[in-house]
């Protein structure tokens, strides 16, 4: 299967990189969940989960797109049991159609401070995201399910000062199993603004996904490291629902709806 990767990071509790992988069959599919809660809330702004303060159309919008993004990380869906989402104004849907996004989560604990040989920012953060990458297909992938990574989303530049290395990212990538591969095209990174009111941004349906990628990195983040702000606390629950599944052990997830869809690692330290 070939996907579209979609990165966003947090320095909170440490250096998160988290990487959402869309199956590029089901991506259109995942955009117009998106667009249909982003008309029933009637909020068209870029949506960020440290923005939410109140409990008005951002809150709903957001609340909404963490039902959708969950819902999208399942590996199959359960006619008898189907999962519930929240496409806004009080409409809820029942989730019949399988998307199956994978999302990595891969956090240094010591917030990218102890690498050695390593000085700046922009080549530390390359390094990492292609340690968690890497992790990540080896993990998610099996010889049945084949994950090609066919274009990869950044969501900017501008904190790099320069624009991301293909080289680090791409070409120094090694040891890679069979069933997994990342395409060597020249134009397979794009590190536009995810923000799709900012100028020369990456298109429209990216910049959806980079904020929902945004969405679920952050509440991820937040539960895994209990660090939820409590005008959250109802935000996350779909979230909190998944982490508690996942940290019963991979017993529990080969039951699970969301098998083989998300795995998150903690790295202590860079050698």
């Amino acid at each position: 299967m070939d996907y579209e990767l979609y990165h966003d990071e947090s320095g909170i509790s440490g250096y998160w990189h988290g990487m959402l992988l869309v199956p590029i069959p089901k991506k259109q599919a995942l955009v117009d969940y998106l667009a249909k809660a982003r008309s029933n809330t009637n909020y068209p702004n870029p949506l960020s989960l440290k923005k939410v303060r109140g409990t008005g159309k951002l809150y709903q919008c957001v609340e909404s797109w963490l039902t959708i993004g969950v819902a999208a990380l399942m590996s199959q869906t359960r006619q008898k049991y189907p999962q519930p989402i929240y496409l806004g104004n009080r409409e809820l849907a029942l989730f019949r159609e399988t998307i199956g996004s994978r999302l990595v989560l891969f956090r240094e604990r010591d917030n990218l401070q102890t690498m050695q040989y390593v000085t700046e920012f922009g080549s530390k953060v390359e390094i990492t995201f292609r340690m968690g990458l890497k992790g990540g297909l080896h993990f998610l992938g099996r010889d049945d399910q084949y994950i090609h990574i066919a274009r990869f989303h950044f969501d900017g530049n501008e904190h790099y000062r320069r624009s991301l290395s293909r080289n680090r990212i791409i070409e120094r990538m090694q040891g890679l199993r069979d069933y997994c591969s990342i395409s060597n095209l020249p134009d397979s990174i794009d590190d536009r603004s995810g923000n799709h009111d900012k100028p020369n941004c990456q298109s429209y349906e990216d910049c959806q996904i980079l904020q929902l990628t945004d969405l679920l990195v952050s509440s991820f983040r937040s539960v895994l490291s209990s660090t939820v702000n409590p005008k959250h606390k109802k935000l996350v629950i779909p979230v909190r629902e998944v982490i508690k599944r996942y940290l019963q052990g991979v017993a529990r997830m080969e039951y699970s709806r969301w098998r083989g869809a998300i795995l998150s690692s903690s790295h202590f330290s860079y050698q």
